[in-house]
């Protein structure tokens, strides 16, 4: 409830990471700070392995309207995303480490990360060294995820969240009133064309390949009796492997070209590559099976993104969805949950030891 109340947006956690530091005073454990408000906990088990455990701490922009008694007090923000829930998580796994300590095979870096939402802060703890340093086997992650059977822990091997490229498309024509069209290059209809044919192509693929082409905004032109002289389309490129993301990329710029020469106009196209996939590791993802009760497998990967992918890259990794039930979607002004599922995730990472 605490957390719920400050919430912070990416690489301004500074209240939520005093909050985090109070809760942690006295515990076994070397406390590292990743500036500027990241927190690596280290407890030293004398073990010749380390698994890392990690949590993320940023809120978003958006007003609540739970009607909650513990609503944000902050204006304009709000943990819709269930954030202050992975980090509540994680709390409760710091205590039990603490007084399990001595019956532990395994030394334990706990991660509380910022600004997920935003600008990858995964890497801002990649880049400090400490999973280098500590010799991190294994790191493992969690999310609320509505939708899904309240406490119920869901993950899958291999694909589990996608990578996503957001992508910039400019058709640039030439103006004319509309009874001289042929007089100029009409970027509107060449968009249009374009689009539709991407959505073609991109639906001829092979259906067990995870992927989308979605453009979700389209403007252009200044009136309706004049012929566009721009138009601009955005949207986003979602893929689980390099080889997939680059053939949806391949396919959006020889469909440009083609309608460059059809048009007489300019295609330019830039991205934004975000997030990397989360891909599970297989073995993490059989060991989790055989030690934890009561896991299922997730039928299919979702198409969201999450940055927890940045550590996969590095370390063998394994991500979680725990269900909460039939709530408001996340990144929702009315987004809930039940806090008594947060018990299940510490049960899980307790389990995972």
């Amino acid at each position: 409830m605490d957390l719920h109340q400050i919430p912070e947006e990416g690489y301004e956690e500074f209240k939520t990471k005093a909050y985090l530091l109070e809760q942690l005073e006295g515990l076994d454990c070397t406390i590292h700070e990743v500036e500027p408000t990241g927190l690596v906990l280290y407890f030293n088990a004398n073990g010749s392995e380390t698994i890392a455990f990690r949590a993320d701490m940023d809120a978003l922009p958006i007003q609540e309207n739970t009607g909650l008694e513990f609503a944000s007090t902050h204006l304009g923000k709000m943990h819709a995303c269930g954030h202050d829930g992975h980090m509540s998580i994680l709390l409760g796994l710091a205590h039990y480490l603490h007084h399990h300590l001595a019956l532990l095979k395994k030394n334990v870096l706990l991660i509380f990360q910022p600004s997920e939402e935003k600008e990858a802060g995964a890497l801002s703890i990649i880049n400090s060294g400490l999973l280098d340093d500590y010799q991190v086997g294994a790191i493992y992650g969690l999310h609320l995820w509505p939708g899904l059977a309240k406490g119920q822990v869901f993950t899958r091997p291999n694909e589990f969240m996608a990578q996503a490229s957001e992508i910039t498309v400019r058709v640039v024509g030439k103006s004319a009133h509309v009874a001289s069209s042929s007089e100029g290059v009409d970027a509107l209809h060449a968009a249009a064309k374009f689009l539709s044919e991407v959505y073609e192509q991109e639906a001829a693929m092979d259906p067990e390949t995870y992927r989308l082409i979605k453009f979700g905004q389209m403007t252009s032109g200044t009136i309706r009796n004049i012929i566009s002289a721009e138009t601009f389309l955005y949207g986003t490129v979602r893929s689980f492997y390099p080889q997939v993301q680059a053939r949806l990329k391949d396919i959006i710029a020889t469909t440009a070209a083609k309608y460059e020469a059809q048009f007489g106009c300019q295609f330019e196209i830039t991205y934004n590559d975000g997030y990397k996939a989360v891909i599970n590791d297989e073995k993490l993802y059989k060991q989790a099976l055989s030690t934890v009760l009561d896991i299922a497998t997730l039928e299919l990967p979702v198409l969201q993104a999450e940055d927890f992918g940045n550590y996969g890259e590095r370390f063998p990794s394994l991500f979680f969805f725990l269900g909460v039930g039939d709530t408001a979607a996340l990144h929702n002004e009315k987004f809930d949950f039940d806090m008594d599922v947060l018990m299940k995730g510490v049960e899980l990472f307790t389990g995972l030891l």
